[in-house]
């Protein structure tokens, strides 16, 4: 058991976090909206999981940080980053080591530059859901959480961090850097975001059509040149593999949000590919096709 973990954001992700860690022996506490504290409050946050089993776990949740943990988790969505950044105090985390769990790489300089340099680049590889707000449904056959920091003082403290995961019985890795983690995770998020959003159609329905495929690794290709630019080495051909052997019903947190006409994280995911493209000249034809297309449906 180690000094307090908050979890800033307890949704799908973050709810799963929250109950593993929480079962583990860790002190948790979730900050989140006043209904999402009040619920996990009196009801506990229910994991369902086929890796994990079924229970409930019971962490202690606030709408506001009121402490100074030892890690902060930040498991929100792009799109609510910054009003749920209202709810923490940078002076209750000047010594705490932050770990983000977003979608996208733009959020790194954002968190850097309200809290300074403790926070570490974190990518988690998960297929998770909420059923309703207190009941969170873990429907992927592997939990991997990986994590990389380019600065040498916060070396103990990654180590810590991935610890902590460990015992909680995620798998775990220490990425090479910062931008090979955040490339290798946005290169297949960004391909299987935007085609399952585009088409309604399945992974496996994308892997099965030639059309589609063609699409979809068109879509690699382009951000792992981006990504190239940027210093993370990626290749399409693995990315594609990846593709082939993930279950053939799964589709992307993007299109789930879209078809329940949420916010999407188009911005975060392929608006920052583009950007960092257009600052290397990298012409993204697929991905623009996609966005305009998304933005149209949206409209």
């Amino acid at each position: 058991m180690t000094g307090a973990i908050a979890i800033l954001g307890p949704g799908a992700v973050g709810g799963f976090l929250a109950g593993i860690l929480w079962r583990a022996g860790n002190d948790v506490v979730c900050i989140g909206g006043e209904e999402t504290v009040e619920g996990i409050m009196k009801e506990g946050i229910t994991l369902e999981s086929g890796i994990f089993g079924n229970f409930i776990a019971r962490p202690r949740s606030a709408s506001r940080l009121q402490e100074s943990p030892e890690f902060l988790f930040i498991t929100v969505k792009a799109t609510g980053l910054f009003s749920a950044l209202d709810r923490v105090r940078p002076e209750l985390v000047k010594e705490t080591v932050i770990v983000p769990f977003l979608n996208g790489i733009e959020h790194m300089g954002i968190l850097r530059r309200r809290f300074g340099p403790r926070v570490i680049a974190g990518a988690v590889s998960i297929e998770v859901f909420r059923r309703s707000p207190q009941y969170v449904v873990h429907s992927s056959p592997s939990a991997r959480i990986t994590l990389a920091s380019d600065g040498v003082s916060l070396r103990r403290a990654l180590e810590d961090a991935l610890s902590i995961f460990r015992n909680a019985g995620l798998k775990t890795d220490c990425g090479a850097s910062e931008a090979q983690i955040l490339w290798e995770k946005l290169i297949r998020l960004n391909a299987l975001a935007l085609s399952t959003t585009v088409s309604g159609k399945t992974i496996g329905e994308l892997r099965a059509d030639p059309d589609s495929r063609k699409a979809l690794e068109s879509l690699v290709t382009e951000v792992c040149a981006v990504a190239a630019a940027e210093g993370a080495v990626s290749y399409p051909a693995e990315s594609m593999a990846h593709f082939d052997a993930m279950g053939a019903g799964q589709r992307s947190s993007m299109y789930r949000d879209f078809a329940a006409g949420k916010a999407l994280e188009l911005d975060a995911i392929a608006g920052a590919i583009i950007r960092r493209a257009e600052k290397h000249g990298i012409a993204c034809p697929t991905i623009i096709r996609f966005i305009e297309e998304i933005q149209r449906r949206s409209r």
